[in-house]
């Protein structure tokens, strides 16, 4: 409901369609079998969770959910590593990402986070130290604490704007932050706090 909400601003129509829970996911086969369950009204929302057996899912294996507006990939090895929320930003995409609809700079700084985030991903032995030091710095920047999670990591949580995670992501691509070290970038929140918590050491 409160997705709903969000989603809707209060000035359009959203509908969530929701089915029945199951424990063992949704295959890819049911999900085809789905396609086309909404009519088209503006903001529909439809949700599907493919378990992680079903895979690998590959870029290419991806690229058959052609109905699907926006694909958010969990990643185990992500979540190992600490990383919450989970998600894995080579595998995950969005169609907003190849329209008009999202200003060049936007579109340019996913593009180069994505790269600098492949060349962590694929531990290549030639590549630069410093790359990999900002790459590590934004994988950690993409660790938010939640409001919800406060229990569990004791740290309050933050609202980061879109605005901003722009901004952070560009500046730690450019170097602005080399001198900060990789630690103070995990669970903080934006890129001036990261500076903050940097300084208190």
């Amino acid at each position: 409901e409160e997705l709903v909400r969000r989603l809707s601003g209060g000035t359009e129509r959203v509908s969530m369609f929701t089915f029945m829970p199951s424990g063992r996911g949704m295959t890819h086969a049911e999900m085809r079998e789905r396609e086309g369950y909404s009519d088209g009204t503006v903001g529909a929302v439809q949700t599907f969770l493919f378990r992680g057996e079903d895979g690998p899912w590959t870029p290419e294996s991806l690229s058959t959910l052609t109905g699907v507006d926006v694909v958010i990939r969990l990643s185990a090895a992500l979540g190992h590593l600490g990383i919450y929320p989970a998600v894995d930003p080579l595998l995950s995409r969005s169609r907003l990402l190849e329209s008009s609809a999202l200003g060049r700079e936007h579109v340019e700084i996913a593009d180069r986070t994505r790269q600098a985030l492949a060349v962590l991903a694929s531990a290549a032995p030639d590549a630069e130290a410093l790359t990999i030091a900002r790459a590590r710095k934004l994988q950690r920047f993409f660790a938010q604490p939640f409001f919800c999670t406060e229990p569990y990591t004791h740290r309050p949580g933050v609202t980061v704007s879109v605005t901003d995670a722009l901004r952070a992501c560009r500046e730690i691509l450019d170097g602005a932050h080399d001198d900060i070290p990789e630690d103070a970038f995990y669970f903080t929140g934006g890129i001036d706090e990261v500076r903050s918590r940097a300084l208190r050491g």
